[in-house]
């Protein structure tokens, strides 16, 4: 794998973007039910998201954060052979604060919490209330897909959310919405400085 290459960079970020979505029947899998009674009265409740399975829902978000976080060195050896200064990056990442709040979370899953040097956004961002949810397929098929139990669904999918806070727990992004945005501004630092 060619690591300087923008365009496998690029790819990796789509591909770890992609694995937030399941599809069909492995999406009618994720489903967990829990059953709790209390007297004469029971309740079900229907989820998408084990709690058992946070830390791999977890490893797909922090996935996705450290290959959009990862662009950034490849953009600035790019912009360097250009004969540009790599500091346009960085100037480009500091007006950006969707690019800010991704580089903090990648900072501190390599790191600590609160990061103790660089702390671009000055938020201290925190990944919170992790869960799937179920949502129109980005990729309908029109296959009814079944269980045995007799669940069904089509052109349905079940996807990765979380909220993006800050220290203080203030609301700042929804996961795909902090995701989209900071693919969209290194596309278009792609596309100012050519790389």
């Amino acid at each position: 794998m060619d690591y300087n290459d923008i365009q496998t960079r690029l790819e990796l970020i789509y591909a770890s973007m992609g694995e937030q979505f399941t599809y069909g029947q492995a999406a009618l899998e994720t489903t967990h039910t829990k059953i709790e009674s209390e007297g004469n009265e029971r309740s079900i409740s229907i989820s998408f998201f084990n709690p058992d399975h946070k830390p791999k829902v977890l490893n797909q978000i922090n996935s996705i954060i450290s290959n959009l976080a990862n662009l950034k060195d490849c953009l600035k050896r790019k912009v360097k052979l250009q004969g540009y200064n790599p500091k346009v990056i960085e100037d480009e990442i500091n007006n950006s604060l969707y690019l800010q709040i991704i580089l903090d979370l990648s900072n501190q899953a390599k790191h600590e919490y609160p990061l103790t040097e660089t702390r671009r956004s000055g938020k201290d961002p925190l990944i919170k209330n992790i869960s799937r949810t179920l949502s129109p397929s980005n990729k309908p098929d029109n296959i009814r897909h079944e269980r045995t139990d007799g669940s069904a669904m089509m052109n349905m999918m079940v996807k990765i959310t979380a909220d993006i806070t800050d220290s203080q727990g203030n609301h700042l992004y929804r996961l795909d919405d902090l995701v989209e945005g900071a693919l969209s501004a290194w596309e278009q630092i792609i596309d100012k400085y050519n790389t």
